[in-house]
């Protein structure tokens, strides 16, 4: 019997480390997860993101690649009051969300209010922290 599915809430920094490491976190995390796992962004990070395709081609490319990948895993952008993304996701990480980003600061708060982390380790594979 399986339990109830996994929420991952995804920062800029982890959805633009799929073109640059050539690692489907989505892929890597229903392998750990199962196949319920459930992907939001907060709206933060998809302006971030949308911010970020401006600053030259291999960026835009990146930026494409992780909204392709958002499509196909039916990402959901979700509204968090929070002044920018990382207090959107640390909001989301205390309630409950698995929060996967390889920002060193947002890591230790995340750690510091007792949240999960998933990271991309070795740049090969995603591990739970």
């Amino acid at each position: 019997m399986e339990s109830k599915s996994k929420v991952i809430a995804l920062d800029s920094n982890m959805l633009l480390g799929i073109s640059k490491f050539k690692l489907d976190v989505f892929e890597e995390s229903k392998r750990l997860f199962g196949e319920k796992t459930m992907f939001v962004v907060p709206i933060q990070v998809a302006g971030e993101i949308s911010r970020l395709r401006k600053r030259g081609k291999s960026m835009e490319r990146a930026v494409n690649v992780a909204r392709e990948l958002m499509k196909k895993n039916f990402v959901k952008v979700r509204r968090v009051k929070a002044g920018n993304a990382d207090e959107a996701l640390e909001k989301m990480g205390e309630r409950g969300a698995i929060i996967a980003t390889n920002d060193r600061q947002l890591i230790r708060k995340i750690k510091e209010a007792n949240g999960s982390i998933l990271f991309i380790r070795k740049k090969r594979f995603v591990q739970l922290k």
